[in-house]
């Protein structure tokens, strides 16, 4: 047994099919649980990112925390900066105090100071981590898939899967790097261990390409004959700017956290983190059996 690790947002997509990866790793899993019920962690502790006495518990005899919970989708600035960075601040504080060896910071491909206010809080984070004065480790994810999800690529294959319209961001020129969950989760796990990732920062991707080829794939992985769909540029950045005050199924910044500049893929990451992607038509072929069958 590697000792116990603390796993923030393990309610999620991801933070599901990286509990038992933990375990099978040999460490013992904890997972705060804040909102939604978490299955498949050894220990409970109840808590939020907001309780300062909740986290001091929950990192109390951790060896590690792996950290995932994050605001992805908000309509103001500050939610976003309350939970991504104030929330990563106050769970840093109480793993330093604790003892804790190791932090392992799950951050975006799309971080950057440009790209709306979910990318500069997650790149403020990310240098709230590295000052932190513990080991750390920063994991860039990009778009990732299989986790039966309702957005993203998920949401493409989904579609694709049950014949519907797939739309698209204009002529569907923006380049998405898509990553198969379990991928991703083999090198989270690795993240805890590796002696070689202390105190560095991986970007990981999978195959790149246009968001209209993805969508492509996406249909040829369920045989489908689904139709891709141009939702107009002009259309989509109305809607984004009316999102501020209206419920509409898109966020403020979401069209400029898709368009914003990313760092390339880190070539380190395959001898650091045992990183090696599947490619996309085998990655979405895999998870659209997983969907057939119920399994995510």
């Amino acid at each position: 047994m590697r000792g116990i690790v603390l796993v923030t947002g393990a309610a999620g997509g991801i933070g599901r099919c990286l509990l038992p990866a933990l375990e099978q790793a040999g460490w013992r899993t904890r997972a705060l649980v804040h909102r939604r019920q978490v299955n498949g962690a050894v220990e409970l502790v109840e808590g939020s990112l907001d309780d300062r006495s909740s986290l001091q518990r929950a990192t109390t005899g951790a060896a590690a925390v792996l950290h995932l919970a994050a605001r992805t989708h908000a309509r103001r600035d500050h939610d976003y900066w309350r939970t991504n960075v104030e929330g990563t601040v106050r769970l840093l504080e109480a793993a330093r105090a604790t003892g804790v060896q190791r932090f392992a910071y799950v951050s975006s491909r799309a971080a950057s100071e440009r790209g709306g206010g979910y990318s500069r809080t997650k790149l403020e984070a990310e240098g709230r981590v590295r000052g932190a004065g513990m080991e750390y480790v920063v994991i860039r994810l990009p778009e990732v898939y299989g986790t039966g999800g309702r957005e993203g690529v998920d949401e493409m294959l989904a579609r694709a899967c049950r014949g519907a319209a797939i739309p698209i961001v204009g002529a569907g020129e923006d380049e998405l790097c898509p990553l198969h969950v379990d991928d991703a989760v083999g090198a989270l796990v690795s993240a805890l261990s590796s002696q070689a990732a202390a105190n560095r920062t991986y970007t990981l991707a999978g195959d790149c390409a246009p968001a209209r080829q993805v969508a492509e794939a996406c249909i040829n992985a369920c045989g489908s004959r689904s139709r891709i769909v141009p939702v107009p540029m002009v259309a989509v950045k109305i809607a984004a700017a009316a999102s501020r005050a209206l419920q509409l199924p898109i966020y403020p910044d979401q069209l400029r956290r898709l368009r914003c500049a990313k760092p390339a893929p880190s070539p380190e990451a395959a001898v650091d983190l045992g990183f090696a992607p599947r490619r996309l038509e085998e990655g979405l072929a895999s998870a659209a059996r997983a969907m057939a069958n119920g399994l995510r």
